[in-house]
Order: structure tokens, then C-alpha cells, then sequence
């Protein structure tokens, strides 16, 4: 089958004056631009079936807005929902939409998705006669487990390449896995942090080209030292940070894409599943909560900084601001919701060629990423923050470490902000391995399709 592909890519940036979010130390909202956001997307078609890849500069997006470009999408150039893959970078320097559209950004959440859609179909009017090949590089020395930092990191760069017929670049797709927060929460200014800096060094390279970023299985994986608790790092979230990691990031891309051969004859496919999850067990009551919730606001007062404050890193803002991360608020709503029936999680996965792509809308903890492209054999990317957001997704280790910490004692941040991210899952125990394995027997599925 004969490749086709095209690829555009369009700014998404918010106007200056909305409300930032994705940092609970950042209330105020963004003064400029410093680089601006963007939506990329790539269309591949083989003669029968036709995939779209979408990259967004943004921390995430809510069921309403993945349901809306999903059926604009459908109407201006016909790729189905099960087809498309909308993908989040997570940077932490644009509008919070991931879970709820506040009031402010109703008309922005409005505009991106139409923006979206509208850039898969001008991808997929270029499309052309394509050749495509794929390859994985290493990254390694700069990214860390930011529970437990002796824990192994997956450090793979994987790189999907897509050139004309005559060797003309038409995207560069790559992924890895590290939180995109380069950039912390003493900026206003909108900015696709790391990731975007390495877009556009690839595509400075490339010129014509669009470079797409996935998001790996990162949800426990910070940037350079930022382990939970680390004090002395030298890196204080500064634009000089996402710059150079995202300099890193494209050379090492560029570096394996010239050794990368391509073919024209390069099959596609793509399926779906919804994976049903239960909700994280506690071992407290609503109104056991509730009380200890009043008690802590009372005693430690409210956080009203338009930015955190000066020499902040992610690594120690639960330690130095319990008001924020240690108030009661994650034990109130996590009783709150126990009961309720399992969430949904839409999973997916494509092949482009020999290429596997596993894709779930989670913080998909590393070990689970891990997991995935260990087990299934081949050639294979797990994809986090795809589509809508579900939250974070642990393995079952740290669930086991705090399972008889009592209600009073996981409020303290200064012995247990490194579990943050099981804390605050809305998930049970085992609920990331069930995941995982589902992923594992879509991949299986689609390659029974073969």
C-alpha cells in the first residue's frame, strides 16, 4: 500500500489577561507570550485507512473540548474519533482545561477546538505521496523518579519520521517521558516550555516540516533533580531550563532521524477500548474529612499569590506550602468520590508500519509505560494525556508504603508529599496495572489485524 501524509500546525495561544492555573501557588493571570502555543497535526492514509495524530501545547483538555474537535473533525474530513489520536504536551504555562472549562475560557475552549479541527483538515488537504520509517534514540542524565529517585527511569526517545517521495521532511514525530515543567509557577507569560522549544529548533531544521511531540508515560518523572524533597537543586523553573533541556531533546531527535530509513509501502490501523476503573479506597470517612479539612484551613489560612514564591521549585512547594498541598482538601474529595461507580478511561492504539502506538489519557506512571512496551513485544510507544484527562496513574508500590497511614499523618507534607500523584489518584490499588494490561491486549488486537 502506498503512503500518503500532510501535515500544519496552528497557534493556540490564549489572548494575555486569562487565568493561568495548572500551578495551585499561581492564581494571577497571563501578562505576555513568551513563545507562542500550538496545535500540530499529522494525516496518514495507506489506501484504506486514514489516521490523525494531533500534538497540543497544553496541559490537557476536558471530555467537552475532545468531544467537540472529534466532531468537527469528522464533518470537515471525515477521520472518526477511534481514527484520531489528540495528544497534550502537560505544559504548566498554559490555560487549566483539563478537568472543568472555567467561566474565563468557556469562548477559548470554544476557539481551540475548532482551531484543532481545522488543522487536521488542512493536514489532511496536503497530504502527499509519503515515505515513513521509525526509529529510538536515549536521553538519559536529566530526568528523574520523582518519588524515588533511585528507581530507574525509562530514558527511550522514540522518533517517527515522514518525508516526501523526494525526501522533502513533512513531520517529525517524537516522544519521551518527563513532566513538561521546565517553567515554573513564578512565570506569567504563556509558553510551551521544553517541548515547544524542541519543536521549534526541529522544525528551524526542517523548514516546511512539523515537528509533533507525544507525551510519554511520565506522571512520576520530573525534570533534572526535582525528586520530591531536593531542597539544593541548582534549576529554579526558569526559561533558561526548558531551553536547554529542550535543546538536549532535539538534538538527540535530529541525531537518530538521519539514521532512520523510510519506505512508501507502510500499512495503518487503528482501535479503540474504554477501560472501566475503580476509584481509590480510603480508609476515612466524608465527615472525619470534612472536620480535618475545616481544622487545617483554619490553622494553616489561604494561599493568595498571584505566583509562587521566589526560589519555589515543584521538588519542595508541598513542604514550604501546606496550605496548598496539605489542607485536607485531595483526603475530602478522594472520601467523597470512593463510592462512586468506576471512571472510564478511553484507551487506544495505532500502527504506523512496524510502530505501535498505546495511547491512554492518564499520568501514566513510568513503570507502567515500561510495562506496556516491554510486554507486547516490538516496537512500541506509550503515549500519555491522550485525549480527554483522567488523572494520575500509579503503579501499586506507593499505594502499599502509605496503605495504614492514618488521616491525620498523609496531610503532612513535610514525611509524605512524595507520594503525590498516588495520593491524589482518583484510582484503587492495582487500577495502573489493570490499565496497563488492557493496553498490552489492545496492542495484541491490533496486530491480530494484520
Amino acid at each position: 500500500m502506498s503512503l500518503r501524509a500532510g501535515a500544519a500546525k496552528a497557534v493556540i495561544t490564549p489572548p494575555v489577561g486569562y487565568p493561568m492555573g495548572a500551578w495551585g501557588l499561581r492564581q494571577g493571570v497571563a501578562q505576555a507570550v513568551h513563545d507562542d502555543l500550538y496545535a500540530r497535526a499529522l494525516v496518514l492514509h495507506d489506501g484504506t485507512t486514514t489516521i490523525g495524530i494531533v500534538a497540543l501545547d497544553i496541559v490537557g483538555i476536558s471530555k467537552e473540548i475532545l468531544a467537540g474537535i472529534r466532531r468537527q473533525t469528522e464533518q470537515l474530513c471525515g477521520i472518526t474519533a477511534d481514527r484520531l489520536l489528540v495528544s497534550s504536551t502537560h505544559n504548566h504555562t498554559t490555560p487549566a482545561i483539563f478537568t472543568e472549562i472555567p467561566p474565563a475560557l468557556a469562548a477559548y475552549a470554544v476557539h481551540l477546538a475548532d482551531v484543532v479541527a481545522g488543522v487536521v483538515a488542512e493536514a489532511a488537504h496536503r497530504m502527499e505521496p509519503a515515505r515513513a520509517g521509525h526509529g529510538a534514540g536515549d536521553l538519559s542524565g536529566v530526568s528523574i523518579n520523582r518519588q524515588f529517585r533511585e528507581r530507574p527511569v525509562d530514558t527511550a526517545v522514540g522518533v517517527l519520521r515522514v518525508d516526501s517521495r523526494s525526501g522533502r521532511p513533512i513531520a517529525r514525530v517524537f516522544t519521551w517521558a518527563c513532566h513538561n515543567l521546565c517553567i515554573g509557577g513564578s512565570e506569567r507569560l504563556w509558553s510551551a516550555d521544553f517541548t515547544g522549544v524542541a519543536c521549534r529548533l526541529l522544525d528551524k531544521q526542517n523548514p516546511g516540516s512539523v515537528s509533533l511531540f507525544l507525551q510519554g508515560a511520565g506522571g512520576d518523572i520530573h525534570p533534572f533533580d526535582w525528586w520530591f524533597g531536593n531542597a539544593r537543586s541548582k534549576h529554579l523553573h526558569t526559561f533558561e531550563d526548558a531551553e536547554s533541556l529542550g535543546t538536549m531533546l532535539a538534538a538527540e531527535t535530529t541525531k537518530r532521524t538521519e539514521s532512520i530509513g523510510t519506505s512508501s509501502t507502510i500499512r495503518l490501523a487503528a482501535v479503540a477500548d474504554t477501560v472501566h476503573m475503580a476509584r481509590h479506597r480510603v480508609t476515612w470517612t466524608v465527615d472525619q474529612a470534612e472536620r480535618l479539612n475545616k481544622s487545617l484551613v483554619k490553622q494553616l489560612g489561604v494561599y493568595h499569590g498571584d505566583t509562587w514564591p521566589k526560589g519555589t521549585t515543584t521538588a519542595i512547594a508541598g513542604e514550604r506550602h501546606p496550605e496548598i498541598y496539605g489542607n485536607g482538601a485531595n483526603e475530602l474529595k478522594l472520601a467523597m468520590n470512593q463510592d462512586k461507580p468506576p471512571i472510564p478511561a478511553e484507551i487506544q492504539a495505532f500502527r504506523i508500519g512496524d510502530l505501535r502506538i498505546a495511547c491512554n489519557p492518564g499520568e501514566l506512571f513510568n513503570e507502567l509505560g515500561s510495562m506496556i512496551k516491554d510486554s507486547a513485544g516490538g516496537d512500541i510507544w506509550a503515549a500519555s494525556y491522550c485525549n480527554d484527562y483522567t488523572g494520575y496513574v500509579s503503579t501499586r508500590m506507593p499505594y502499599r508504603k502509605i496503605a495504614d497511614v492514618p488521616l491525620e499523618e498523609i496531610v503532612d507534607m513535610k514525611k509524605y508529599r512524595c507520594y503525590y500523584g498516588t495520593t491524589t489518584s482518583p484510582f484503587a490499588e492495582g487500577a495502573g496495572e489493570d490499565l496497563a494490561a488492557a493496553e498490552i491486549a489492545l496492542v495484541r488486537r491490533l496486530d491480530a489485524k494484520r
